[in-house]
């Protein structure tokens, strides 16, 4: 029995495989081609061989299916997520990509201020534009990019060596900003960053190489460095502006001059979160 169930699964992942089978890696220094499987059939003297045999597959047996519910793809279901809507198509094998710098570095845990301020924001906005609050807060050095699965180990290398001798510094924020993204599909109140302005651009520049490398798109040419508190579907960065933000700037300025200390952050080392896999990389001291 355990001898079928490992034919079946080897079956099943080669069926399911991408179709190219010598996909270069790409990267500095990185030349490595997958080979085909080789469980898969080539030949069947037995069945007639048709015009489109090499074009399509055909779907594999219910039965055989429902030993591996997870091999399907998700659908993506805005309602599941409140509202939010994919920047890109789910396709297997592809991995969203990121690296930021987090407010957060466990164990340490920063002051009251960050989640008290949050909750000035919720309350501001409740009559306006509703907005939810972000968990995970954080300044974004790259874009949200996709990876190939059999990347991934290469790509955080090639991050590590980029950035080995990148210094530690401090970041500082100013004022409070409105933000939407590419697609347009969701709007952030968040604080831009003033210190450290010109320590973030550069290390957003080692990235953007390491980007280059795995032909990837690079940070944003005048990129406006902040830390996301809250978030909203759509585009509603007029209304936010007219309505809201006034009264935000107002209250974060009481905010910086009671709890001075708690609104900067030394920033020691860079993350990496690829799907579900996160990385973290240390900064020069």
């Amino acid at each position: 029995m355990a001898d079928c169930s490992k034919s079946a699964l080897a079956f099943l992942n080669a069926y399911l495989s991408d179709e190219s089978s010598d996909e270069e890696i790409p990267g500095p220094k990185v030349s490595t081609k997958r080979q085909a499987s080789k469980d898969w059939p080539t030949h069947n003297p037995n069945k007639r061989r048709s015009n489109n045999e090499d074009k399509e597959k055909l779907p594999l047996p219910p039965a055989l299916m429902s030993l591996f519910p997870g091999s399907k793809d998700p659908v993506d279901n805005p309602v599941e997520h409140d509202g939010r809507i994919r920047s890109f198509p789910h396709e297997r094998g592809n991995w969203s990509t990121y690296i930021y710098i987090p407010w957060i570095i466990i164990p340490v845990e920063p002051g009251p201020a960050v989640s008290s301020f949050v909750d000035v924001v919720l309350e501001c906005c409740k009559m306006s534009v509703p907005v939810k609050p972000i968990d995970d807060h954080h300044i974004s050095l790259t874009r949200t990019v996709v990876l190939r699965h059999h990347w991934i180990n290469s790509f955080m290398e090639s991050v590590q060596h980029c950035i080995k001798e990148l210094p530690s510094f401090s970041l500082g924020f100013n004022n409070v900003g409105v933000y939407c993204n590419e697609q347009k599909t969701r709007t952030f109140i968040g604080l831009t960053v003033a210190a450290g302005h010109k320590s973030l651009i550069a290390a957003a520049d080692i990235l953007n190489k390491c980007l280059a490398d795995f032909k990837l798109p690079p940070f944003y040419k005048e990129p406006s460095f902040h830390m996301s508190l809250a978030w909203c579907v759509g585009n509603n960065v007029e209304q936010i502006e007219r309505d809201v933000l006034p009264q935000l700037q107002v209250a974060f300025q009481h905010f910086m001059h009671a709890q001075n200390d708690q609104w900067t952050l030394n920033v020691v080392q860079l993350q990496c979160k690829s799907g579900n896999k996160l990385s973290s990389f240390q900064l020069a001291t």
